[in-house]
């Protein structure tokens, strides 16, 4: 083994902007120690034929090491499978180190690390990553399941003697990789340790077309990092991967990539982040200074910041002066449980923020922010910050509750961009005077029509969408339509579960559905009940809400939170003709806007109710 310190030369340019966005660049590592093995110098002696090799204590290869090291020397003859036959390994105090190039392997030769069957194993180190791979192309490291008989976890210890407690890291020259179906946990997730990473640290090749899809990152503080400086990585894939529990908040950020190029990250949740110290700039997905880069069918929510540069923030295109986003594209994306309580100056809370980026389109995206807070910032769905040019923004809901008195909320906020087209959106916003629909350029737009009046969202709408679970997915009862309100973006033709789009008319929104609001709303029209507004309205903490039957029916009246959570049951018998009142006692909810609907045979109505307390 020889310790090899790398280093990045970088300008006076380049270290202004990294010192400005400290945060974003110093993921990089530019410089960062790691204890790397040599790539063997040794003649060439017969490489392994193809087949599958047990790996273990009784195995045909009794460690990791000796096989990492049989195939460094020697390559391989066709595709070669190392089978994990013990239940726990366990590298030495600097990792298990994979140096390549591996001869012979090609993208019909592969090199495969699994389980074997009905196996459950772990690989535990605590050096600066469990596995590192150096210049290793055509490697997939499959777990086989993350539910099935066979799995494959990746155990990360902390030890403070190294910067870095990574899960698996790859390096350089590494391409055309796959890492699917693996559980990580990364117990250093207080400092800038990644579960999976794959890293340009040095020379002129980058790790480019790898896979990483369906993956577990249960505890890390990032959980995917592909990052680089100087040299664009190109067509890497991040998919259908989970990071961060459905109950713990032990990641920090979620998905990073960094001077990307074509990347797509796709069909991902990311849920329950929480920042720490060391990792304050805690988006749920980041494309920093990429081009082409795209975040589709992704669902990001529960996100929490104590501190930070930024607050909260579901999905950012980020860039610098020097290095700007080109040409980024986010749709089918649904984000919302967006909090902050950082006092910065610059903090917001945001569900898609863009800074720094030139030709981004965001289109049929559900952003829904809620809560109280008062970032210096304020709060804006779609927030579009410093230095944006030729911005587009379809097809999107965008709505807002947040009240971040003294401070602003905005269902779109425009700071500075030049050239932004927005149209065929739904823009909503709370019911309090801090609260606008739009900011552009300083000037504060409280209604849609204002909005309009300068040009913007002029085939848009302004609507509070009832949500229902999982997730923003469209309640399909609801009272108004809003379907087929769209405009058909090329090359979008489903929605974020993979459904067929309305080519003509699509719905807004990261959900298709598809003409059923209008047939269900058809259907549902009645002259022999009705429903009223509740009064008064606002209220707190009780409000009084009426109802009439010209013919009696069984009678269904509830109340739901903006999410389609059922928060009470008001009526559930049978009534005979007549006028109905009933008194709502909200005293241990909190404030925000809830719909209370009734349902009588096949009539169906909602409304929508504010609570401020």
């Amino acid at each position: 083994m020889k310790n090899l310190r790398i280093y990045i030369a970088v300008s006076i340019m380049i270290f202004s902007n990294i010192n400005t966005f400290s945060q974003e660049w110093e993921l990089i590592r530019i410089d960062a120690e790691y204890n790397l093995q040599q790539k063997p110098e040794e003649p060439v002696l017969n490489r392994l034929a193809a087949g599958t090799y047990t790996v273990g204590v009784e195995g045909y290869f009794p460690s990791l090491d000796s096989a990492f090291s049989k195939l460094s020397i020697d390559g391989i003859e066709g595709e070669v499978v190392l089978e994990l036959v013990d239940e726990f390994y366990s590298p030495n105090s600097n990792g298990f180190t994979f140096v390549g190039p591996i001869i012979g392997a090609s993208r019909d030769n592969r090199i495969v690390i699994k389980p074997a069957k009905n196996k459950n194993v772990v690989i535990s180190g605590d050096g600066d990553a469990v596995i590192t791979f150096m210049n290793i192309s055509y490697l997939m490291i499959d777990g086989i399941s993350l539910a099935g008989t066979s799995s494959l976890k990746i155990h990360s210890l902390q030890n403070e003697n190294f910067d870095y407690n990574d899960g698996i890291i790859f390096i350089n020259n590494s391409d055309h990789n796959i890492v699917q179906n693996l559980t990580v946990e990364c117990e250093d997730y207080t400092r800038k340790s990644a579960g999976i990473i794959f890293l340009h640290h040095s020379g002129n090749s980058t790790p480019d077309s790898n896979v990483i899809q369906n993956n577990f990152i249960k505890k890390a503080a990032v959980g995917i990092n592909v990052a680089s400086l100087f040299y664009r990585m190109n067509g890497n894939i991040i998919r259908g991967n989970y990071i961060g529990s459905e109950t713990d908040s032990l990641i920090s950020l979620g998905i990073n990539v960094t001077f990307g190029q074509y990347t797509i990250i796709e069909n991902n949740t990311v849920q329950n982040l929480h920042n720490r110290s060391e990792v304050s700039y805690s988006p749920g997905i980041a494309s920093v200074a990429g081009t082409g880069d795209t975040i589709r069918n992704n669902i990001v929510h529960n996100i929490s910041v104590d501190d930070g540069y930024y607050g909260g923030v579901g999905i950012i295109l980020n860039g610098t002066s020097s290095f700007k986003g080109c040409i980024n594209t986010v749709y089918n994306n649904m984000i919302y449980d967006i909090q902050s309580t950082s006092s910065a100056t610059s903090a917001s809370v945001s569900g898609i923020q863009l800074r720094n980026q030139d030709f981004a389109k965001i289109y049929h995206n559900s952003v829904f922010l809620i809560g109280t807070g008062n970032n210096k910032f304020g709060s804006a769905s779609l927030f579009i910050a410093n230095s944006c040019s030729n911005i587009i923004a379809k097809n999107n809901i965008l709505i807002n509750t947040r009240d971040e008195s003294p401070y602003y909320a905005y269902a779109l906020n425009d700071c500075v961009s030049g050239s932004m087209l927005s149209d065929y959106n739904d823009l909503y916003v709370g019911e309090n005077q801090n609260s606008f629909l739009a900011e552009k350029n300083g000037n504060l737009y409280k209604t849609l029509s204002e909005w309009q009046s300068i040009g913007m969202d002029n085939h848009s709408l302004n609507f509070l969408i009832i949500f229902t679970n999982p997730d923003l997915h469209i309640d399909r009862r609801q009272d108004v339509c809003i379907e087929m309100t769209g405009t058909p973006i090329s090359g979008i033709t489903t929605d974020i579960d993979g459904e067929q789009r309305n080519l003509q008319t699509p719905d807004i929104g990261a959900d298709e559905f598809d003409c059923i609001v209008s047939e269900v709303a058809k259907e549902f029209i009645s002259d022999e009940y009705c429903l009223e507004q509740n009064y008064p309205n606002p209220f707190n903490p009780s409000t009084k809400i009426s109802y009439s039957l010209s013919t009696g029916g069984n009678v269904t009246l509830k109340v739901f939170d903006i999410l389609g959570n059922e928060i009470a049951v008001l009526v559930n018998e049978g009534k005979s003709a007549g006028k109905y009142e009933i008194n709502f006692n909200a005293s241990n909810l909190s404030s925000g806007v809830y719909i209370y609907t009734i349902q009588i045979a096949n009539y169906y109505e909602s409304r929508k109710m504010l609570l401020i307390k």
